[in-house]
């Protein structure tokens, strides 16, 4: 028999009964390891976001694809985009047989798509046909042991690769207004270009290179960030042409999560010995703070928001003033 006890399943399911099944289930199929339940999607991502700082290692994580807070893309997508777990495979275990949503989840990195209740076959049938070949006959990928500062570099890379096409989707929505879309193109680039930033720090440094209470930070930054970003991308998906001060009001949202100065300090830290990488990165940052403060204060009548931007300028100034 299969030794299964070191493995540990994640199960994604807001239906306490099927869950209980298919743990019952395993267990008489001979499944000796861990398996644990989850309702919601807030809930996987706690989990995932604990076992990674632990470095406790997934198997195989199952998902329901309604949730009460999100959908089983939403899973897929935290999943496959973090460097720690986008090896683990991710089966979708759901009843939505809509096609868009199946493509979907594929595309987001979805090992397979199974019903929950399969034609021709018992819910039990299924779920052996389903343990047999994930648990039996599939070769999973093994879990090994990651340096967290490359993890977090690479998830920042991540996040802002994903910030420059925010911008670069407020800009398609401003091709009538010249100034507003060159300027949302500027940020798009900044962002990409310090993304690659990121990616030549990525391989220079390693996790003993940085003090862990600042990896611990960044992290904990990111979660904050990827949050965020999915706010202003479905904001900008149901309103695809918003006014400049909406525009304006979700970056400053997105901004709030940002911590550039922690940033720049894990980048200082590629130059031991001189302080400037810091204060260039620290700069970068007060200039793109001041930069979109100003823009605001041009082109913005809301008194919320020309407040805000008082606040960003005054930051900028801050950190300048630092330097």
């Amino acid at each position: 028999m299969l030794n299964t006890s070191n493995m540990t399943i994640l199960h994604v399911e807001d239906d306490h009964h099927l869950a209980e099944v298919v743990k019952i289930a395993f267990d008489h199929f001979g499944f000796r390891g861990t398996l644990i339940a989850v309702a919601t999607v807030g809930a996987a991502v706690d989990l995932l976001n604990e076992r990674e700082r632990n470095k406790k290692p997934l198997d195989l994580i199952i998902s329901d694809m309604r949730l009460p807070d999100g959908t089983g893309l939403d899973v897929i997508r935290e999943v496959k985009t973090n460097p720690s777990w986008r090896m683990t495979p991710v089966i979708v275990l759901s009843n939505t047989e809509d096609q868009n949503i199946i493509n979907d989840a594929y595309a987001l990195g979805a090992n397979s798509y199974m019903p929950k209740i399969p034609e021709l076959k018992s819910l039990l049938d299924s779920l052996q046909s389903f343990y047999q070949y994930w648990l039996e006959s599939a070769k999973l990928p093994r879990a090994g042991s990651r340096d967290r500062l490359q993890g977090t570099l690479e998830t920042a890379i991540g996040l802002r690769t994903r910030t420059s096409e925010f911008y670069l989707g407020l800009a398609r929505t401003f091709e009538k207004d010249p100034g507003e879309m060159e300027f949302w193109l500027n940020r798009a680039l900044n962002a990409g270009n310090l993304a690659n930033l990121l990616a030549f720090f990525r391989n220079k440094l390693k996790e003993g290179d940085v003090p862990l209470g600042i990896i611990d930070q960044l992290a904990g930054m990111q979660i904050k960030v990827k949050n965020a970003l999915k706010t202003v991308e479905e904001l900008l998906e149901q309103n695809p042409s918003p006014r400049p001060a909406v525009a304006c009001q979700w970056v400053l949202e997105l901004l709030k999560v940002f911590d550039e100065e922690l940033l720049a300090e894990v980048g200082g830290h590629l130059f031991p010995k001189s302080p400037v990488a810091t204060l260039a990165l620290k700069a970068r940052a007060a200039a793109q703070m001041k930069e979109l403060a100003l823009h605001i204060l041009d082109r913005v009548e809301a008194p919320v928001l020309r407040k805000k931007a008082d606040e960003l300028y005054a930051l900028s100034q801050r950190i300048v003033s630092n330097i």
